[in-house]
């Protein structure tokens, strides 16, 4: 595992994903690869904050999402299980059901969605 994240091998594995040349297991594979451990993506913004060992990088705001004032559990579930959406759009999606951050915790093989009130859902990774 890396010592020290490089903001250049982040955003490759990035631009794979989100141009659709890797799956989201690849994706997560990928990351592992470069030393992240884990993220969280803040939904309003899709600022995502890549952790490793020792270290992190922020990547910059791309949306501004308002958070759905109802959490829909159902909703969020189903939009989760459609994690082949692309990213902008998952996050749409999971910012009307309520969703306001998650976290995808890659050595522990889950994610944690979080609503406004403090609700969770907590999914474990389909790798």
């Amino acid at each position: 595992m890396n010592d020290k994240i490089t903001e250049k091998a982040v955003h490759e594995v990035i631009e794979r994903r989100s141009t659709g040349k890797t799956s989201f297991a690849e994706f997560l594979e990928e990351l592992a690869q470069i030393g992240i451990v884990e993220y969280d993506i803040d939904v309003t913004t899709g600022q995502a904050t890549y952790k490793g060992e020792s270290s992190e990088l922020h990547t910059e705001p791309q949306v501004n999402f308002v958070i759905s004032n109802h959490f829909d559990r159902n909703q969020a579930v189903q939009i989760i299980a459609n994690i082949t959406l692309p990213f902008l759009d998952f996050l749409r999606e999971i910012a009307n059901a309520g969703i306001k951050s998650y976290n995808v915790n890659i050595t522990e093989k889950k994610a944690i969605y979080i609503g406004l009130n403090g609700e969770q859902i907590v999914e474990p990774l389909q790798l």
